[in-house]
């Protein structure tokens, strides 16, 4: 009877030692990747990177030249003044509406199953850039394009963000979980000293696999999607994000762990004392 007891409770402390280990992780995706405004929240920094940025204003900028509404003898006489205009897009209300609508059908389109296009509609930066153009160049008038949507990138598919959803509902309880699992281990062990250090010891296994995956979150990611055109910098700011988040949290984990252990290791030499 009682290594049956020790043997269940070495059980519950495995289930707590793998909830716990998937608990961080899980809360951080949920937060920050799968809910909207979390999402959002990181992406919206990206908005004055210079990079992205010239992503978008080229897209525009190819978008009137190309569209054919500009005859050739126009669009070599505006191109620099074009140019000029697309360049302080940046500053401009319409950008920043256009950069949270992007980044709105980029979220949708990451939980979309199989690869997607991420389409965007430019009308209201093209007009505000043909506007300042039309200013700078006196009686000319520069018909606007009947359609500027454009595919700005090609979103790979995802599984693991579609699969890893399924988690998400449980997330903020697997951490209490895995602490009543653990509670429940010593209460019914036969070995409570000993079973207390091997909690301390699961402890300090999912704090170790939560700080390794914080790591090398990385190189987890498939390289298709951190380097994506457009979307790769986007991802790669989430893994940073991800890095600075949970390995503070991971220590935190790895200590709480090793004091239990060594609490435990001093009752069983108590113990064999008395």
């Amino acid at each position: 009877m009682t290594t049956a007891r020790d043997f269940f409770a070495v059980l519950l402390l495995i289930a707590a030692m793998i909830l716990g280990a998937l608990w961080l992780p899980a809360v951080w995706f949920s937060d920050h990747v799968v809910d909207e405004d979390g999402f959002l929240e990181i992406t919206q920094p990206l908005a004055d990177d210079p990079e992205l940025q010239r992503t978008l204003t080229d897209s525009a900028v190819e978008e009137i030249l190309e569209g054919g509404n500009v005859p050739g003898w126009l669009a070599e006489r505006i191109t620099p003044v074009l140019q000029e205009q697309s360049n302080r897009l940046t500053d401009t209300d319409g950008y920043g509406t256009l950069w949270d609508v992007a980044m709105v059908e980029l979220h949708g389109a990451l939980f979309t199953p199989g690869a997607s296009d991420l389409d965007v509609d430019l009308a209201p930066v093209i007009d505000s850039v043909l506007t300042g153009v039309e200013d700078n160049v006196p009686l000319v008038e520069i018909p606007r394009p009947d359609s500027a949507t454009i595919t700005l990138a090609r979103i790979p598919d995802v599984p693991l963000l579609t699969h890893a959803t399924a988690m998400t509902p449980w997330a903020p309880r697997l951490g209490p979980i895995a602490l009543v699992l653990a509670v429940l281990a010593l209460v019914i062990a036969a070995h409570r000293r000993t079973m207390a250090t091997l909690a301390g010891i699961g402890a300090i296994c999912a704090g170790f696999a939560t700080l390794t995956l914080s790591r090398s979150i990385d190189a987890v990611v498939p390289d298709r999607v951190d380097q994506a055109t457009f979307l790769g910098p986007i991802v790669q700011v989430f893994e940073e994000q991800f890095r600075a988040d949970l390995l503070p949290q991971s220590v935190i984990m790895l200590g709480a762990g090793a004091l239990v252990a060594a609490t435990g290791l001093v009752l069983v030499g108590l113990r064999r004392r008395s």
